[in-house]
């Protein structure tokens, strides 16, 4: 494994490791809040969901960055900038899920509502770094072959209708679609983490 690469991934993880630090953390808040307060705090599913899709996202992400070892043999202040870009995107999606302060929140599903725009732009943004860290990884031909463009486009009309929809419902089916695509994906597609020898 070369220095370089070693270098490269080591704030990528600490963005990572904070984004999944901050899940864990809001994830024991709410436990604590349910348990320990009189107040009655009511659960959100889309919340619940899109959290538990964030986490499998980062986790695969930092697998699946783990392969440009073989794509870049040379690093680029662009390269580095665009994943760095991607993980602080997913750290951000956490943050904006999870409340900073407990005991103001009585109800999650009002939360998420209140924060969606954001979490949706944010989402969107995400979308856009990656379509660019797909071309840097291998081109038009790469993003065409994995069929980037075309689920990105319907991903786009999703993103939309959960930046204007008010129902929770939808944003609830919607992370559940999210967290199951982010499953077969992750587990059809990702790399073996195996490193040629120089």
């Amino acid at each position: 494994m070369s220095d370089q690469f070693q270098h490269v991934m080591v704030l990528i993880s600490i963005i990572i490791g904070l984004g999944i630090t901050n899940l864990l953390l809001g994830l024991s808040g709410a436990i604590e809040r349910l348990t320990e307060s009189t107040r009655p705090l009511r659960i959100s599913w889309a919340t619940i969901f899109w959290l538990a899709y964030l986490f499998f996202l980062m986790v695969l992400f930092w697998w699946w960055e783990f392969r440009l070892l073989e794509l870049l043999k040379q690093w680029s202040l662009w390269n580095y900038f665009l994943v760095i870009c991607f993980a602080v995107v997913l750290f951000l999606q956490v943050a904006l899920l999870i409340p900073r302060d407990w005991d103001n929140v009585d109800d999650m599903n009002e939360y998420f509502l209140a924060k969606r725009r954001w979490f949706y732009s944010v989402f969107a943004l995400s979308l856009i770094i990656d379509l660019i860290d797909s071309y840097m990884k291998g081109g038009l031909a790469y993003i065409k072959g994995a069929g980037i463009l075309s689920w990105g486009f319907n991903l786009v009309g999703l993103l939309v209708v959960g930046f204007r929809s008010t129902r929770i419902r939808t944003h609830s089916t919607m992370a559940i679609l999210f967290l199951a695509w982010e499953v077969i994906i992750g587990l059809d597609i990702s790399p073996l983490l195996h490193v040629r020898p120089s």
